[in-house]
């Protein structure tokens, strides 16, 4: 877990605001996983921090859905 907010600050992803008093907060949680050698042995540990963008509602907390996807003809 240090070791993903310590990229999120180096990445500078995001950045701590206060709250606006008329928006609702979208939560965060922890996604763990066991990161595995071929003969099943462990190899690390792994968490990653991600937001719960599934309890934004239309139309309230956005308006736009935007997936930023590349093309292939860009690569």
């Amino acid at each position: 877990m240090d070791a993903e907010i310590s990229m999120i600050e180096k990445n500078k992803t995001w950045e701590l605001v206060d709250q606006p008093e008329d928006k609702p907060v979208i939560g965060l949680k922890w996604i763990y996983k066991v990161k595995l050698n071929e003969d099943g042995s462990i190899q690390k540990y792994k968490a990653r921090l991600v937001a719960k963008g599934y309890s934004q509602q239309p139309d309230i907390d956005f308006h736009e859905i935007y997936a930023p996807v590349a093309r292939m003809e860009t690569i």
